[in-house]
């Protein structure tokens, strides 16, 4: 080889030990970027969730049905930053096969609509295969692309939307069903968002939701980050104190006023959580402060709620007791929570193996209307659980079913490990939010609620990552 050939080669194989670097620098920025990305769009979807019933009330009522996708479009743009990112490297098992239950659902779906007969079973199907499967994958993205950083960024984002909340909630309760604040805009009685009866004509309020399951949602889910944030050393907290103890009122405004007995089941399951901390945590101080905290919570409330919302105290008591039905545990909060978790039982016997039609045991036979009464009228469906029966059949129903059984167990087992070996009670107080929702809650039935639900497993999945791998 002559010398002139040599230079030439040892410049060409310079040239490449320098562009790879280089590319691989450039393949970092980008992943970078994207994570970034990834961090900002699930603030995005947070505060479109807050604040998509207030645009649908007040100020685009006429667009209000299409409003409720509004969030669907900068959901696909965060599972193209995953994408770029990596950061489904590490999901495992529970998302494959979850994106195996949704390319059936598809096929299933098409088969379900050429047979209805009725050509908006696509539409209807299309629907239903978004409440179920469009979401799923969100949780590993976040797993996979927050940090602590990114976790008290959001914890900061949540409690300023209940802030923001505990004033509105204030003038609905004040203010009569009919008014503009809980009505919304529309002069069209068909565009209105009639808020749900109280009792003595007063409405429970809706804040910036379309319901007042919304405020519920915010509130409970909001309390587990507080609490997750009051049982953290001030030193380790992220989030300053004078944040914290405005948020901690508004969210304590917003339960009181709520009337939702609902949300205060769900609390306590939240602070139930904090109680198992307080057992399991190795961080002694962590562990004290799970064992008192939760206590004062519910002693001061208990004082408190009487002298400064007696009212609304005495209109919840009142509901309470009419649910009870007279002391029957079985009409009671706990009877109708039981029936949930069984009533999918009773749709076995005449439902077919293929199911009716994915989406129709929800809102899908409202949009169908008189399409057919008989069978719509049958495939009403309160809880998931029996809505998985309607809408997949009675085998994939099934197995569906214990798809989010395993779930819940699998992520309760992290939440479990994360607070045993780290300092951190974000894992399990995270999980005393979504776990029943993982488990038999309205995670693919109600669009604000999935919406919660799915958002704050990602939260909690991404927490027990970095409890254990703080620094991947």
């Amino acid at each position: 080889m002559s010398a002139a050939s040599r230079g030439i080669r040892e410049t060409v194989l310079a040239g490449h030990h320098l562009a790879a670097p280089r590319e691989k620098r450039e393949g970092v920025a980008a992943a970078t970027t994207s994570t970034r990305s990834i961090e900002n769009l699930v603030l995005v979807l947070f505060w479109l969730l807050v604040l998509e019933g207030a645009l649908r009330k007040w100020v685009a009522p006429a667009y209000a049905q299409y409003l409720f996708f509004v969030r669907d479009p900068f959901l696909v743009l965060l599972y193209w930053h995953a994408l770029r990112a990596n950061a489904f490297r590490s999901s495992g098992m529970l998302l494959k096969v979850g994106l195996g239950f949704a390319l059936v659902a598809v096929l299933l779906a098409f088969i379900q609509s050429l047979t209805f007969g009725d050509a908006r079973m696509f539409i209807v199907t299309a629907y239903g295969w978004r409440q179920y499967f469009l979401y799923l994958p969100l949780p590993f993205a976040m797993a996979g692309a927050l940090n602590e950083a990114s976790l008290a960024r959001f914890a900061r984002h949540a409690f300023a939307a209940v802030i923001v909340t505990a004033p509105i909630v204030l003038l609905q309760t004040a203010a009569s069903p009919s008014a503009v604040i809980n009505r919304g805009i529309a002069d069209d009685v068909n565009l209105q968002f009639q808020s749900f009866a109280y009792t003595a004509g007063r409405i429970r309020p809706s804040g910036t939701f379309t319901s007042n399951v919304g405020v519920k949602e915010l509130v409970v889910s909001t309390f587990a980050l507080l609490l997750a944030f009051w049982l953290t050393p001030a030193r380790a907290r992220k989030v300053r104190l004078p944040l914290l103890i405005v948020a901690t009122a508004a969210a304590s405004t917003c339960l009181a006023l709520s009337g939702s007995r609902a949300a205060f089941v769900h609390l306590a399951l939240v602070l139930s959580s904090a109680l198992l901390l307080g057992i399991v945590s190795g961080a002694g101080r962590i562990r004290r402060r799970a064992l008192t905290i939760p206590l004062v919570v519910v002693s001061a409330g208990a004082i408190l709620y009487p002298i400064v919302f007696p009212e609304s105290l005495s209109l919840l008591l009142e509901r309470v007791n009419e649910a009870a039905g007279g002391g029957s545990v079985a009409g009671g909060i706990l009877g109708r929570g039981l029936g949930d978790a069984v009533s999918f039982i009773s749709f076995f016997g005449e439902t077919p193996l293929t199911g009716y039609g994915l989406g129709l045991g929800g809102n899908g036979r409202t949009y169908l209307g008189s399409s057919d009464p008989t069978l719509l009228a049958k495939v009403a469906a309160e809880s998931d659980w029996a809505r998985h029966i309607v809408d997949l059949g009675t085998l994939l129903g099934v197995v569906f079913i214990l798809y989010r059984v395993v779930f819940t167990v699998t992520i309760f087992a992290r939440a479990l490990r994360a607070s045993r070996r780290s300092a951190s009670p974000l894992p399990l107080l995270l999980f005393g939010y979504v776990g029943i929702g993982l488990f038999y809650g309205q995670l693919t039935g109600h669009g604000t609620v999935g919406g919660f639900f799915w958002l704050y497993l990602g939260l909690c999945m991404a927490a027990c990552r970095t409890a254990l791998r703080p620094n991947r």
